[in-house]
């Protein structure tokens, strides 16, 4: 029988980029990639022009966020992907692990890096966002894994800052 892992390190992976970090409430939707280039794992979507389609956020309205699924038939030329026509589940609600490609802080705003495919904490040159109702819900740095909450801590209600209750 062949051997498939050797060594192990010390602590397991903390998640990985487009993973759900918990079952804490959530919503996931069933959507079409519509686009050749497919998309990637974690990556945020705007509505397509079919039916329940999607695209990569660009400049539409965030609809949601790919989730990692293993189950999906792994790709050579774009692996870590829902491919076009693939009915892909999104995170339109929720917390999930996503990679940083900066320094990123507990409770900022969150970006989209296009070309890097990482989150950042701030606009800038092939970057979308800030993603509505989403926060970091951990601190890091270029390269870590870090938690994401989509509509469950950003949401500020101003009656609550006024001292009343409407």
């Amino acid at each position: 029988m062949a051997t498939y892992q050797t060594t192990y390190s010390e602590a397991p992976a903390k998640g990985l980029h487009g993973q759900i970090a918990s079952e804490e409430k959530s919503n996931r939707i069933s959507r079409t990639v519509e686009n050749a280039e497919g998309i990637r794992f974690g990556q945020p979507v705007q509505r397509g022009t079919g039916d329940h389609g999607v695209v990569p956020l660009a400049d539409g309205t965030f609809l949601g966020i790919a989730i990692l699924n293993p189950a999906v038939p792994p790709s050579a030329s774009l692996p870590d992907a829902y491919p076009q026509y693939f009915t892909g589940a999104f995170m339109t609600q929720g917390p999930m692990y996503v990679t940083a490609g900066g320094n990123v802080s507990d409770g900022g705003e969150v970006f989209y890096n296009t070309t890097t495919h990482r989150y950042v904490g701030a606009a800038g040159a092939n970057i979308v966002g800030p993603i509505p109702d989403a926060v970091f819900d951990t601190s890091g740095g270029n390269g870590d894994i870090v938690e994401i909450s989509l509509r469950l801590r950003a949401t500020i209600h101003p009656e609550a800052d006024a001292g009343g209750g409407g």
